[in-house]
């Protein structure tokens, strides 16, 4: 970082003698780094090639007699550099490269120049026509013959494959990327968390014709499961990198090789923390990195989160460019099965005062850009049957529900890219999921028939602090840190939400509040609470709370399910209420005081809409809870009162 602030001084210095010169019918001297042998020199973060094929690259300064050298562990594959020019030069594909992530340097006698670090998979050499007009071409293909009807964008222009598997494209090759939307029955030929396989980083500029082809596998996933997770804020602090790997990385490999069906990841955004990126030095590349050394095999679809963006940068195309550069497109769709997905970017970077060494504000607007809006109107025109589901996969939620009147209200305000906006966008489709993130708790919203929110809670609970605290995983909603699981058969789809480490039946947490007030009403703890903004009562929140209440968090609860609970096999009525989950208090707000931590509100125990209530007729006895969710699946608890209130209950 220093000597990138170093780098900035000379050029800020440079430009000022310059300016001081006056202005000239004369380009300006370029300013010239002193230690690179190759400026501006770009190479995409996950290439497409073939044996033979011909890579322009777009740099000044290169020379006859230049290496472009891949380097991996035991393999060094050095390719001669040649047609050079005032800023391109090519190299030829040799036959030793081999599928893999290379380290890629410039070398000039005895010097040498990192660039950057490469995913390289092999496609076949097919001779595509060049086409008047058009700088981007290639074939989709499975085994000896091209696919037809596959749809490929530039995320601005889209065009559909021909009876050969041929594409073409003229693009502006503004957004860095080529990629394809999945046809059903079929997944790409390198298809894990590293290489996805779907998409390909622009070698050349736009005056450049240049191939990317795209190997596709048949596959039968008219059945698969689609695991979803959100908020991973990873930021090497606070054991996070440990716990995610032994917790959401293992147990979900487990999941998926024990399968009978294929299993698939989306995660929501949010995968690192901004804020952190350069202090620890861990952004989207680590990221990245982390899922291949793990030995992750499940692959990973990802959506663009707002603390995924460089925060040292404004605007929101610079903001996202690691982003794009490391995990490819920040918007696209694909098939699997009869699902039709999307995956949208529904953050507007803002980032005041961020500037090269100088995080900024990280403030950004929710919305969907025009550009996306109008690339989904044209994707979503292109699905045959409006019958099947449809998933659309953002980060920011559409609606909010966490209310004394339970109402779905809108929380994207934009008139062509907020909620509004978008549910216009699905009319016409009869089932439909919007796939959210970003509040770190969950909330299953019924929008309209045929259309459901499902705003799903953190895999990081509450930023890690809750796990590093009390060893105690809990989202600020009281839901333990999880995902849920989608199981799709055919046009039928299924779903439950599963905490990390928890049995998949754990669905409710039951709490006798005479015990939790009786630990809560203390001016210890009540000074401790009364700290928090948010919090009412002087720090008490459950002052109003009846003798011999029970109060039941249901986090994946939604208006079709069930909570009845029973005394002495007397039905007792139920209560929805907005109220804190009381073990979240015990497990972060109190010990993150006891640390001598700030008291935010952005991470304490909020008020959320998916617990009840029942009064009990004494302090004493058993009540059975039964909770049914809407597929008929049923959970219940024999709660023998008093019931302990510690860190570790269920």
């Amino acid at each position: 970082m220093k000597y990138s602030l170093y780098l900035l001084k000379i050029f800020l210095l440079a430009t000022c003698l310059w300016s001081l010169t006056g202005c000239s019918e004369e380009e300006p001297q370029e300013f010239v780094q002193p230690d690179r042998l190759v400026r501006n020199l770009y190479l995409a973060s996950v290439m497409s090639v073939y044996e033979g094929q011909q890579i322009t690259l777009q740099g000044r300064g290169f020379e006859a007699g230049d290496l472009l050298s891949f380097r991996a562990e035991g393999l060094r594959i050095e390719m001669p550099v040649g047609d050079v020019t005032a800023k391109t030069a090519r190299v030829v594909i040799p036959s030793e490269l081999v599928r893999g992530t290379y380290d890629v340097y410039v070398v000039r006698g005895a010097a040498e120049q990192y660039v950057t670090t490469v995913r390289i998979y092999l496609t076949i050499d097919q001779e595509v026509p060049d086409k008047e007009g058009c700088n981007l071409k290639g074939i989709v293909y499975c085994g000896d013959r091209g696919v037809a009807g596959v749809r490929v964008s530039d995320g601005i222009e889209t065009t559909v494959t021909d009876e050969n598997g041929f594409y073409w494209l003229a693009s502006a090759k503004s957004l860095g990327y080529v990629f394809i939307t999945l046809p059903s029955g079929y997944e790409p030929a390198v298809f894990d968390s590293d290489m996805m396989g779907f998409w390909a980083g622009f070698t050349a500029g736009a005056e450049v014709c240049e191939t990317h082809n795209f190997e596709l596998v048949e596959v039968d996933n008219d059945r698969h499961v689609m695991l979803v997770g959100s908020d991973l804020h990873l930021a090497d602090k606070q054991n996070d990198l440990k716990s995610f790997s032994n917790g959401f990385l293992a147990e979900t490999q487990a999941f998926a090789e024990s399968s009978s069906l294929p299993v698939y990841c989306l995660i929501a955004g949010d995968m690192t923390w901004d804020r952190y990126w350069y202090d620890n030095d861990f952004a989207m590349t680590d990221y990245k990195r982390l899922l291949a050394s793990s030995g992750y095999t499940v692959p990973v679809f990802h959506a663009m989160g707002n603390h995924d963006n460089d925060p040292y940068v404004t605007g929101d195309v610079p903001g996202q460019t690691p982003y794009c550069n490391t995990l490819g497109p920040n918007y696209y769709s694909f098939n699997l099965g009869r699902v039709h997905y999307v995956v949208l970017d529904d953050i507007d970077w803002i980032n005041t005062g961020g500037a090269e060494g100088v995080v900024g504000a990280r403030d950004f607007n929710a919305l969907v850009s025009l550009s996306q809006m109008e690339w989904l109107a044209d994707d979503l025109a292109a699905v045959e049957d409006k019958t099947a589901p449809l998933v659309i996969c953002l980060h920011v939620q559409l609606h909010g529900n966490y209310n004394a009147s339970f109402t779905n209200v809108p929380r994207m305000s934009s008139t062509t890219g907020g909620t509004a906006a978008l549910l216009k966008a699905v009319e016409g489709f009869s089932n439909v999921h919007f796939i959210t993130g970003h509040t770190h708790y969950n909330s299953t919203m019924v929008i309209d028939e045929g259309i459901i929110e499902h705003n799903t809670a953190a895999v990081c609970e509450t930023w890690w602090w809750s796990s590093f605290y009390s060893n105690r995983a809990i989202c600020v909603d009281g839901t333990p840190a999880g995902y849920g699981v989608y199981t799709f058969s055919d046009k039928e789809v299924e779903w439950y939400y599963k905490g990390i480490g928890e049995d998949p039946g754990y669905q409710f947490r039951s709490y006798d509040m005479n015990v939790v007030k009786a630990h809560l009403n203390t001016n210890l703890y009540k000074s401790y609470l009364s700290k928090y903004p948010s919090r009412t009562n002087g720090g008490y929140d459950y002052a109003s709370v009846g003798e011999n209440e029970v109060f039941i968090n249901v986090w994946n609860y939604d208006p079709e399910w069930r909570v009845e609970v029973f005394e002495n096999g007397v039905s007792l009525p139920v209560k929805r209420l907005l109220q804190r989950d009381p073990l979240h208090t015990i497990v972060f707000d109190i010990p993150r005081v006891e640390h001598g931590a700030d008291a935010t509100s952005d991470w304490a125990s909020c008020a959320m809409s998916h617990i009840f209530s029942v009064t009990a007729s004494s302090a004493t006895g058993t009540l059975e809870i039964r909770v049914t969710d809407r597929f008929g699946n049923q959970w219940s608890e024999q709660m023998a009162r008093p019931k302990a209130f510690t860190k570790s209950m269920k």
